[in-house]
């Protein structure tokens, strides 16, 4: 059974069930503002037979098929008169009351498959006439869902069409503005791969349109989290009891919320209402140049055929690429095998962010920000190149590991800073890298070591030279007397 609700009675429901009196056998039924395709149907519960001559007195009699309805849900609202055998009104005629009625006998018509006396849909003049209907007792909906129902008054009818559209507008949170005023929300954000996004989508109530769907849609970049939650304007959380939350959709997108009439006719045209859920920024993410877009609207009314505009967010994440060289004598050249962790805090090692490598062939090596990922430790290729990628805007810090064979290491931790800015009206962001060159590498540089000058003694050469000099010059000493001796 589906269940149709009013919010509104577009006229008195009964004036006098007993003394309505016509001077024709037709009458006319319009209702004006009818919003454009909308589909406006009319219900005949009960003919009128009026007096001969009277334009007080007539009799309502029961059309066939709503019997069940008379002596069942409308008992509370309606009577058979013993005496006239007409049917009158029965109680109060409150509007709260007339109210129900409308309700009720729309919903028992759809229920029980009663065909609609007529129907008609709005067009573009804002206006629907249902002409030459016969008399009797109507009742009266719209695709929309709005409700009313009403007698024919001096064969004609008049019904204002006072239904308002709902709305639904999308706000997405950037983790590092939570503590502003606005706590951050707005229509552009950026993450890290893994990290959670959250969002909200906000549902402003109209007057009289039922069935509200709230449908989201996610890229592939976004894994939703499941995890609805709803509040009113001030905080009051909704209970899970209002909504069904459909997941994953069965209507092409990632999920639905279906919320209960019910909770929908309870809430005053213009309250609003929030739905909050988030999402894990994933391995398919778009990097840099696309964003990862989330995108929400809102249908409603009868079998939840019309609705609102779309309404998207988009979240961005980013990369640095990093140039390892030294220079010889004016000469570039890049270094392999140098050994690298991207710290979150600077000299604390444990704070390194885990990768996984997702480098395809042909490419410098690719690691992808992963928190469940093995890789600390990133070495550059023989051009001295690699690429990280899924980055939120934040500081990082490159830390060398290892130096390649025959260098030192960095002495310090190399400061990054990715630093974004958003356009919100058209959901684009751009991203600056600190340290990049012109074809956008961070610049690293090693420089390898020289011989250390040499200090302390002249060493034990000398002492050789010096003695091997005296015993040349004791060698000749000796021949020397000796000659002289023979001459002696």
């Amino acid at each position: 059974m589906k269940k149709v609700f009013a919010v509104l009675v577009a006229l008195t429901l009964v004036l006098s069930m007993g003394t309505m009196a016509f001077a024709a056998d037709t009458g006319s039924i319009t209702i004006s503002n009818a919003l454009e395709g909308a589909e406006y149907n009319i219900y005949k519960m009960f003919d009128f037979a009026p007096v001969e001559g009277s334009t007080t007195q007539g009799r309502y009699t029961v059309v066939s098929g709503w019997e069940a309805f008379l002596a069942g849900d409308g008992a509370a609202y309606l009577k058979t008169n013993a005496d006239t055998g007409t049917i009158e009104w029965n109680g109060e005629e409150t509007a709260e009351r007339k109210a129900e009625l409308a309700k009720k006998a729309v919903a028992y018509a759809k229920a029980n498959s009663i065909a609609a006396t007529e129907t008609k849909t709005a067009d573009a003049d804002g206006a629907v006439t249902f002409a030459d209907v016969a008399l009797g007792y109507y009742a009266i909906d719209t695709s929309l869902g709005t409700i009313c129902a009403l007698t024919n008054v001096d064969n004609t009818f008049e019904a204002h069409e006072k239904n308002e559209k709902p709305d639904i507008d999308k706000y997405v949170q950037e983790d590092s503005e939570m503590t502003n005023a606005d706590e951050g929300w707005g229509k552009v954000n950026d993450a890290d791969i893994d990290q959670q996004v959250n969002y909200k989508s906000t549902v402003t109530v109209g007057l009289g349109a039922t069935n509200y769907v709230m449908h989201d849609t996610m890229e592939s970049g976004l894994t939703f989290n499941n995890d609805v939650a709803v509040k009113l304007a001030d905080g009051t959380v909704v209970a899970a009891a209002n909504y069904t939350v459909v997941y994953p959709a069965t209507d092409g997108h990632t999920f639905d919320v279906q919320f209960k009439n019910d909770f929908i006719a309870g809430l005053a045209k213009g309250t609003q209402f929030t739905v909050y859920y988030s999402a894990t920024l994933n391995e398919n993410a778009n990097i840099v140049t696309d964003g990862n877009d989330n995108t929400v609207y809102l249908s409603y009314g009868e079998d939840s055929t019309w609705e609102t505009n779309e309404h998207k967010t988009t979240t961005y994440t980013w990369k640095m690429d990093v140039e390892k060289f030294t220079q010889d004598g004016g000469n570039r050249i890049n270094l392999a095998n140098a050994v690298f962790m991207l710290l979150r805090t600077e000299g604390v090692k444990d704070s390194a962010i885990k990768f996984t490598d997702v480098t395809k062939e042909g490419e410098i090596p690719t690691y992808m920000v992963d928190a469940a990922g093995t890789i600390t430790e990133i070495v550059t290729d023989d051009g001295g190149k690699f690429e990280i990628v899924g980055l939120d805007a934040d500081t990082y810090y490159l830390h060398e590991e290892a130096a390649p064979a025959g260098y030192n290491k960095l002495a310090n931790d190399v400061e990054i800073v990715i630093d974004s800015t958003y356009d919100e009206e058209n959901l684009t962001a751009t991203a600056t890298v600190s340290g990049v060159n012109a074809e956008g590498f961070i610049e690293v540089e090693n420089k390898t070591g020289s011989l250390l000058p040499e200090t302390g003694g002249i060493g034990t050469t000398i002492f050789y030279v010096v003695g091997g000099l005296l015993m040349v010059a004791a060698f000749v000493l000796l021949v020397s007397k000796k000659r002289m001796a023979s001459f002696a």
